[in-house]
């Protein structure tokens, strides 16, 4: 089930208030990403599993925790509790909340996302020197996560914001085509 809307911001919001030294708000956005792959969908498969004791899931997720800023732990167990939501509802807020709160934690620190797809997998180097010609050319700190589509024959498509740049040899065939009709 996906979940948007008011309680997963508000999670993120009051997380993000805790974080009253600016550095902080940097260190919460790290906490977060190590915590990404660790609750994935197998842990929070488990976490679900009612053939899984209460306490035991409780212990998981403590031990999951235990390296990480308190004001973290502490809205896990927030979240986790709830105010009368389920645990399958509390985890699906509580992973709407901390996408929410590292995009927040983003926007506070003046970095952007953006989305590239390219027609073929970019090594780890490439997708370095594509971030940076990326960041010098929009002088702003970028946050990419990238896709593969094979459909786009060669190039990449990227999304900054609601700013798309289309330079897939898809787009441009397209382009042709619609210039040489008119």
């Amino acid at each position: 089930m996906a979940v948007s809307g008011s309680a997963p911001r508000r999670y993120a919001e009051a997380l993000l208030e805790l974080a009253e030294d600016p550095r902080a708000v940097g260190q919460f956005r790290a906490s977060l990403e190590r915590l990404a792959p660790v609750f994935d969908r197998v842990t929070v498969a488990g976490l679900r599993d009612p053939s899984i004791s209460l306490s035991q899931r409780a212990e998981a997720l403590a031990a999951g925790l235990t390296d990480e800023p308190p004001a973290i732990r502490a809205a896990k167990r927030a979240i986790r509790h709830g105010w009368g939501v389920s645990l399958e509802a509390g985890l699906d807020i509580e992973d709407a909340a901390w996408r929410t709160a590292a995009l927040s934690a983003d926007r506070r620190e003046g970095i952007a996302q953006a989305r590239v797809t390219t027609a073929v997998p970019l090594d780890d180097q490439g997708r370095d020197d594509l971030v940076r010609r990326l960041e010098r050319a929009s002088r702003t700190k970028l946050r990419a996560t990238f896709a593969v589509d094979p459909g786009l024959i060669g190039g990449a498509k990227v999304q900054i914001g609601d700013h798309l740049i289309d330079s897939s040899l898809y787009g441009k065939l397209i382009e042709l085509g619609r210039e040489l009709a008119s």
